[in-house]
């Protein structure tokens, strides 16, 4: 029999029960600077050196001291006697006097006693002098000691996930090693006599586990490490034994289909064996996917995606995904979203109005801003999801959104867009 409406729990309150049930804290490794890309900082970075660490020539040019320029004009250049170079990364040792200058190239350290540079087209060398027509003040074309970076100022929060750029500083600051959160291990079951898990030959009304695949590079997307442990047979017992194996490998797992509100309820049987009646919460309001459940076992989320891939999907973004967040020290929303127009009407289906719905949306770029498309059609279509690239979660007490209304898209690595680029 399923379940009448109101004995479904809400998302928020399924949520909740996730997390005061999970035990799982974010862990903590400490690994080389070069190999941190892509990573979560588990520390903020404050540094202890200054860059540039010296003054630096910001033009190729000649370093000078301000001072030595005060009487130049045209009518009258100063001038300087030339004392030799200074070459990339050279520190000189030698101070540079009044009436002196020192040729140096563009990211070239000023000498002590310099503090301004003369870049080459403003002054004229002959021999072992340079003469120079302008006044340049103190500073001209020199970026200063701890203009980028100051010492003991952060630059980099803990919980950034780090891009090249911010490696490219840790590296710049002469950093060997950070602080990250370990990468968590997210256990991935498949469940149906009719999956198989070979990619060469379907036989006998066999199905691909295509949703496995599906789930396991979204969760490598998002910082995670997937735990793929193929399909398993509609089998208590075997069901039992994957979920053993998956938690010994995984601080979080994720089973896909059997998992009903009324017929066979293989998994849910299955969990309820491992937890008490009131740590595990099946039957969930949100449309698709509203015979999803949660629950832990040994402090470790776990979550039970239904078969049909929308509804798995639903379950993953509102569920899955903010486990791993906060599992792997992101924020929780693992993304923020972005507002735009809907392009067409749509309405909540009659069967399940007051439930909280994900309606998956294709962004657009339109000439008055961006444009979201919904996308409707049967739960077990592929193709939605395909034609999709982000979705707007609508809560429970609304049911209607008008042409041209308002709506926050949610984006989701791998399932948006890939390196930077949005799917369309």
């Amino acid at each position: 029999m399923v379940l009448e409406p109101e004995k479904y729990a809400t998302v928020a309150d399924a949520f909740k029960k996730l997390v005061s049930l999970s035990k799982v804290v974010p862990r903590v490794e400490r690994i080389a600077a070069p190999e941190s890309y892509g990573r979560v900082l588990a520390e903020s970075i404050v540094p202890r050196v200054d860059l540039p660490s010296r003054p630096v020539s910001h033009m190729d040019g000649y370093a000078v001291n301000a001072v030595s320029l005060a009487e130049a004009s045209e009518e009258k250049p100063v001038r300087l006697r030339l004392r030799g170079e200074v070459r990339l990364g050279e520190i000189q040792k030698r101070r540079l006097g009044r009436g002196e200058a020192i040729r140096v190239p563009t990211g070239g350290y000023l000498p002590s006693g310099a503090d301004a540079v003369v870049p080459v087209e403003r002054a004229t060398a002959r021999g072992n002098f340079v003469f120079v027509a302008k006044y340049h003040s103190a500073g001209s074309f020199v970026y200063p000691k701890g203009a980028d970076v100051a010492r003991g100022v952060r630059v980099l929060d803990r919980g950034r996930q780090l891009r090249p750029q911010d490696v490219g500083l840790l590296l710049s600051l002469g950093i060997d090693e950070v602080a990250v959160y370990k990468r968590p291990r997210v256990a991935i079951i498949a469940t149906g006599n009719e999956l198989t898990d070979s990619l060469t030959s379907i036989h006998n009304g066999r199905v691909r586990n295509s949703h496995g695949f599906v789930f396991s590079r979204l969760v490598e997307e998002m910082g995670g490490v997937a735990v793929d442990l193929g399909v398993v047979k509609d089998d208590m017992k075997k069901i039992a034994r994957k979920v053993k194996e998956a938690l010994g490998k995984a601080e979080m797992v994720v089973t896909i289909g059997g998992t009903s509100l009324g017929g066979l309820d293989l998994v849910g049987d299955t969990l309820r064996k491992f937890v008490k009646p009131n740590q595990i919460v099946h039957g969930i309001r949100m449309d698709r996917g509203r015979v999803a459940g949660v629950t832990a076992i040994q402090g470790k989320p776990v979550v039970m995606l239904p078969g049909p891939i929308q509804g798995a999907m639903s379950a993953f973004v509102l569920f899955v995904a903010p486990m791993i967040g906060a599992i792997g020290g992101h924020d929780a929303t693992m993304n923020h979203p972005v507002k735009a127009k809907l392009t067409e009407a749509w309405e909540a289906r009659k069967r399940f109005p007051n439930f909280t719905k994900v309606v998956y949306v294709r962004l657009s770029q339109a000439e008055t801003g961006l444009e979201a498309a919904p996308m409707v059609g049967e739960t077990e279509s592929m193709t939605i999801l395909t034609s999709a690239n982000g979705y707007v979660i609508v809560p429970e007490e609304r049911t209607e959104i008008p042409k041209g209304g308002t709506v926050e898209v949610h984006l989701l690595p791998g399932f948006s867009y890939l390196a930077d680029r949005l799917f369309d």
